[in-house]
């Protein structure tokens, strides 16, 4: 074997070429387009995937987002700790008093037809949302004045009931009187 046979590769170690790992100089530029050609020819469009097909084609590991944000057991704790100091704080009969008293004061506001007028007062007597609504069925014109009031008076009657289900459900032992309002935003 020559000198010249065993020479090579010297300059190429010495510039850090790698020939696999590195193209020529040069090599023609990459093919940018050819993957989104593919993609389009494999799944019909370059469209933006929905919500529900990105969920399909994303798996995640539940350990991989474990120490993301709060754990349930956090969040648990958070909200029973929210309704305690909400029972705490506020009071129910008052509000109860007062959802009761603003069904009935609307009530005797309201002028039934004669045609109607022992169903209704027999509706409101019973507090009942469907006795209002078999009233309201038979109302000539829905739309009219006396129609209108009786949507509100059934608003008004379920906005009773349900302070009356919110006091049944929990015992709240505070002093700080609610409106109604806030007390079925709470």
């Amino acid at each position: 074997m020559t000198s010249r046979e065993r020479l090579g590769g010297v300059i190429h170690t010495y510039l850090a070429y790698d020939p696999q790992n590195y193209p020529p100089p040069n090599a023609e530029p990459p093919d940018m387009v050819s993957s989104a050609f593919d993609h389009a020819m494999t799944y019909g469009s370059l469209r933006h995937l929905t919500e529900e097909e990105l969920a399909r084609a994303v798996k995640l590991d539940p350990s991989q987002i474990a120490n993301l944000g709060p754990s349930l057991d956090a969040l648990i704790a958070m909200l029973e700790e929210r309704k305690r100091k909400i029972l705490a704080q506020y009071e129910t009969e008052k509000v109860r008093r007062t959802a009761k008293h603003d069904f009935q004061k609307f009530a005797e506001q309201m002028t039934p037809p004669k045609e109607l007028r022992k169903q209704f007062q027999r509706a409101v007597a019973e507090g009942q949302i469907y006795e209002l609504e078999r009233v309201w069925y038979q109302v000539d014109d829905e739309r009219g004045p006396f129609g209108v009031a009786l949507v509100q008076l059934s608003a008004k009657l379920g906005d009773h009931y349900q302070v009356e289900e919110l006091a049944a459900k929990y015992t709240f032992t505070g002093r700080e009187s609610l409106t109604v309002h806030r007390a079925l935003e709470e």
